[in-house]
Parts: structure tokens; sequence; C-alpha cells
């Protein structure tokens, strides 16, 4: 089986703490061929979609990642994604728009994980919000504007007590701002600088309720074909709202509840419709704050919450599972 990781450029990986890199170390040590390319790698020539590619070469029976990362060498090749079977999208967001487009190309030629058409519609938090009825069943009521006045006129339409300002196209718990009713008379400058924190256009924030709890830590469940197989609870480091171990924040083992393993196959089943293989869904109060799609970490905090447990392992499998299905189903 040949498998292709799009992905950031090997000397930003972090080998101790990093999700990509123990995918790859799990294909490899499978005996697939594996390879990767950045995104500055890809181009459209005569109509088809190349990668300068670099193979995998690793020393054999290497149990430390750390290693296996330090001894790695390469070989370089120019190769059509066509002839890949498996293609992981491990690109950090957000994603340019030109790098979906060509994928998109061979969308239907190429098991993506996660889908490009898929990527398109969820590496935002536009797609989390849109799972908000306005019940707060699956999402905190969830505002995304660039209008300051509507932000004001939710908050206190909504009478909320203490609510959150971030960025659209944040990640890591960056730029994530924790206000109460208080502070409204913060609100307008704060939202104005996120919106046209910008030379050319005013950019959208997102408002949300503040979920009780949230003090206490969220809870990151992995999601593999729409199904949750493993958690931790992220604790925020002291003085912090914020949960992300990149944050700060330490995790901790914690097993899915009822309520929460509810909430994730509810979500999984729009997520496997739209191509989304693997996601990382965080939860508080039984409620999704956060959905990430686009190169989901979390496997490391798991593995060494779980009596370092291999979760990579049963997410190969899986992947590897619902390629061979939906070959199955095309042949």
């Amino acid at each position: 089986m040949k498998i292709c990781f799009v992905m950031y450029p090997w000397e930003r990986v972090l080998p101790k703490k990093d999700t990509t890199i123990r995918l790859i170390k799990e294909c490899v040590e499978r005996g697939y061929e594996v390879s990767m390319v950045t995104k500055s790698g890809i181009s459209l020539q005569n109509g088809k979609v190349l990668g300068k590619c670099q193979k995998f070469i690793a020393k054999p029976n290497i149990e430390d990642c750390k290693e296996f990362y330090e001894t790695m060498q390469f070989e370089s090749s120019t190769q059509e994604l066509v002839n890949f079977d498996i293609v992981f999208m491990r690109v950090d967001p957000p994603v340019d728009n030109l790098l979906l487009n060509i994928l998109e190309l061979i969308e239907d030629e190429v098991f993506f994980v996660n889908k490009i058409s898929g990527l398109r519609k969820a590496n935002n938090k536009i797609y989390a919000a849109s799972f908000d009825d306005g019940t707060e069943e699956v999402v905190p009521r969830t505002l995304i504007t660039t209008e300051v006045e509507l932000i004001k006129k939710f908050v206190e339409g909504n009478d909320f007590e203490k609510f959150i300002v971030k960025p659209l196209d944040g990640m890591g718990g960056k730029g994530v701002i924790l206000l109460d009713r208080e502070h409204m008379s913060n609100l307008s400058s704060i939202a104005d600088f996120y919106i046209h924190n910008s030379d050319t256009m005013k950019k959208p924030i997102i408002v949300q309720n503040y979920i009780e709890g949230a003090e206490n830590g969220d809870i990151r469940a992995i999601v593999i074909n729409g199904e949750p197989i493993g958690a931790i609870k992220r604790i925020p480091a002291e003085g912090d709202h914020r949960s992300n171990i990149s944050a700060g924040g330490n995790s901790v083992k914690h097993e899915l509840t009822e309520n929460e393993l509810k909430l994730c196959r509810r979500m999984g089943n729009q997520l496997v419709k739209d191509g989304l293989y693997i996601c990382g869904i965080d939860i508080i109060n039984d409620k999704m704050v956060e959905l990430n799609v686009m190169s989901p970490g979390g496997v490391y905090p798991h593995n060494e919450a779980n009596n370092n447990t291999e979760i990579q392992k049963q997410i190969i499998s899986m992947i590897v599972e619902k390629y061979q299905e939906l070959k199955n189903e095309k042949a």
C-alpha cells in the first residue's frame, strides 16, 4: 500500500508530542510505502496533480519517536498523487484555498483523509457552528459576524453572564478571550481589534455562550469513521481558561460518558457523510465547543494518559478498513 502525508515541513515536527509522526511511524512499521509532501511541493502540470515527494527510509526496529525522527532518511521523487492509495491531510489550519482547489481535482481518484470537499466545508469554525439549533443540545449558542453592534445585541439578548470571543481562524487556543457582563464596555474595542486586524478586509469573529465547567477543562474525543475510540480530559494551566495542551494545559485519562458518546456519534454520522474520517471533538458539559478536522492532534497525550496505549495503531487499522470498504463499493 502506498500512503502519502500532505503536511508541514519535516523540520517543524516535534517528535516528542507530534501526532503526525506517530501515524507515519505506524504506517512505516506495517511495511507500507510512505511518503510526505509539503503544500509548496504540490503542482498542477498538464492536468496532473504532482507532488515533490520524500519517501521515508527508516531504520528497522526503532521504538522511540525521537530516534525515528532523527535517523530518518528520504528518497526524493516527483509523483502523481493519484498513484497513492491513501493521502493523509495533515497541514496545519487554516488551509489555503489554492491547495484545496488543486487536490479536489483528484478527490474521486484517491482516498483522502480527510476528504477535500469535507475539509472545504469544515476546516473552519463555521461548520461546527452549523450544529447550533438554538437549544444548546450540541453546541453553545454561537454568533459569527463582523458587526460589533450585532455582537452586543447577541450577548445582551441572550443574557449571557460569561461569553467567549475568538478569531474565526484561530487554533491551539490562541486569541480566545473570556468576558463577562461586567466587561461589556471592553467588548467593542476587543471585537473591533479582531475584526479589523487586517489591512485588506474585515475578519469575522466568533462569540459563544460560556459553558459552565470550562474552568475545569474540556474533553478531547478522538473520533475515527464517526466512532469515538478514545478521549482525554485537558486541564487548564493555573490562571488560564484555555485547556489546549499547546496553551500549557495538562491531560488525564477520561472515559467518555453515555451523553458524550451519544454526542460524538450523533455528529459522527454527518462527519462520515462529509468524508471527515479523523476528527477531534472538544466537549464541555456535554456540548461540543470545538471541532478539529485539519490535522487534529491528541494521540500523544492520550497514549501518555492511558499507560502508553498506542491509539495510532487503532486509527490506522480503522482508516485502512474504511479504504478497503470504499474500494470494494467501487468495484
